[in-house]
């Protein structure tokens, strides 16, 4: 594991480092929008304050992003130290977009809890919706589902570095049927595998996964209230939610998940959620919730 110090007199450093990569990858990438999302995140003055209310390390944050940006170029984990509670390792550069969306966007924050909330995480990845959960909800109940070894590995090794108590790792995915399935593997991104093969067009390999229906898993995992189901499993939320019936919602109060609009219509699964009693908001994230609970 990397043992990084970083301090205020290393940034000048970084950033020139930065532009030099960047004046070299504008030619070759032609521009990727993961070269515009780094030199965006390294010239965001005004979120070096958010980084600093949730690392114990903010400049990490930014060194990491030239060590990751080149596949393979620096292969040793980044450890970086929660402030509130937590920790992970960045092992990929993509940990560090995932970690830009929950802890620095909030993209999660928006739900409103109870004191000792269940929380199903259907595409648990290597853990950071899990480890903001539990800064939130300190005595929640977390089922994680991460099919793909690797991610598990890391899974583990985060939850567990960081002392979590009451989170369970199934090492499954999830779906509307209890099957075999594969997994079409993303090389550039960890967070970007899915069982449906034109989500990842270009992929050369897979893995043979276990994928069990969400009834199966509510009935063998004892789930009798779900106050919190959260899906990011790039696709396969569409079965998971058209499998939800009356029976199933009544066990469930509220639902976030991130839809993949160019393989279904949201409206579909919009109007299948209403009428089972969730009022639906799209915000990129769509949020489903039982109306008597209401969102922040």
């Amino acid at each position: 594991m990397l043992n990084l110090s970083v301090n205020l007199a290393s940034i000048q450093t970084i950033v020139n480092a930065e532009k030099v990569y960047f004046r070299h990858l504008n030619v070759q990438c032609n521009m990727s929008w993961k070269i515009n999302w780094i030199k965006n995140e390294a010239f965001a003055v005004k979120d070096y304050k958010k980084h600093k209310s949730q690392l114990e390390n903010p400049l990490k944050f930014y060194l990491a992003l030239l060590l990751k940006a080149i596949p393979n170029f620096w292969k040793k984990p980044i450890h970086f130290q929660l402030r509130n509670g937590g920790s992970f390792n960045v092992v990929d550069f993509m940990t560090l977009y995932i970690y830009k969306e929950i802890f620095v966007d909030g993209c999660y924050d928006r739900v409103e809890l109870p004191q000792y909330p269940t929380i199903v995480d259907v595409g648990a990845n290597t853990g950071l919706f899990s480890l903001r959960m539990k800064q939130l909800y300190p005595h929640s109940t977390i089922y994680c589902f991460e099919p793909l070894p690797s991610n598990i590995e890391e899974l583990r090794r985060n939850i567990n570095g960081s002392h979590l108590s009451n989170v369970t790792i199934i090492p499954q995915g999830m779906g509307g049927t209890t099957r075999k399935e594969k997994l079409f593997i993303h090389d550039h991104n960890i967070g970007g595998h899915s069982i449906i093969a034109s989500k990842v067009p270009d992929s050369k390999r897979y893995e043979h996964i276990s994928i069990l229906s969400i009834k199966e898993a509510f009935r063998d995992l004892g789930i009798v209230k779900c106050n919190l189901l959260k899906l990011d499993c790039e696709g396969a939320e569409y079965e998971i939610i058209k499998n939800i019936d009356h029976e199933l919602s009544a066990q469930i109060d509220e639902i976030i998940f991130e839809p993949e609009r160019s393989l279904y219509g949201i409206d579909e699964l919009i109007q299948h959620l209403s009428t089972l009693g969730f009022t639906v908001e799209d915000r990129g994230i769509c949020y489903a919730y039982k109306q008597h609970l209401g969102t922040t």
